[in-house]
């Protein structure tokens, strides 16, 4: 199914919040964590979206997450952002095309799930991408440390460090915020007739 002038209109309200929660990334830090709430954002976005649209227009939203998320980014090596979020976009919507198939309502559990799973691949994809894009820097070298315990070097270092700084506090602050904010626009999606009910 194509784009409705409702979906484009909800998937750009979206991508807009997308960018200034990724951009809020830079000052979301406290006592060495990060939080990408820019993940909870797109995952909701993919739940309410993927049901009813074709894989076309996914990956293009897909695509313009990516885009999104790196110009918006502090992080070393920008363009990891495009697999890293655009991928992780694509991800949320193949299990919202299974939880939430016909426009039914997922529940807590599955909007969890869709949360925790996702910022594990999309913080995966991240740090593989980045690792490759910066492996004959300093960055590459460098010993890996997070919160006073030192992983050592190489790409594992890397990526616990990063998923213990990032990943979790993200996944904390996904499960608390992420099934609120679903349960709170869906009714206003339904009402609106931007989203149908089942």
């Amino acid at each position: 199914m194509s784009l409705s002038t409702r979906q484009i209109a909800l998937a750009a309200a979206f991508l807009a919040l997308v960018f200034i929660a990724h951009a809020s990334g830079r000052v979301l830090q406290i006592g060495g964590a990060q939080l990408a709430p820019s993940i909870a954002i797109y995952v909701i976005m993919a739940l309410f979206l993927a049901p009813n649209l074709a894989w076309t227009p996914l990956v293009f939203i897909g695509l313009a997450v990516g885009l999104l998320t790196m110009i918006a980014t502090s992080s070393p090596f920008p363009l990891a952002n495009i697999p890293g979020h655009g991928l992780g976009f694509l991800f949320a919507a193949y299990l919202a095309k299974r939880f939430a198939a016909n426009n039914r309502e997922a529940s807590t559990v599955q909007v969890i799930t869709v949360l925790l799973l996702t910022t594990v691949v999309s913080w995966t994809l991240f740090a593989l991408f980045t690792w490759l894009g910066l492996a004959n820097t300093p960055f590459a070298a460098r010993d890996w440390a997070r919160f006073g315990a030192n992983f050592g070097k190489g790409f594992l270092a890397w990526w616990l460090s990063g998923f213990i700084g990032v990943g979790v506090p993200t996944m904390i602050i996904s499960i608390i915020l992420g099934p609120l904010l679903y349960r709170a626009v869906r009714p206003a999606l339904i009402r609106q007739g931007s989203l149908r009910s089942t």
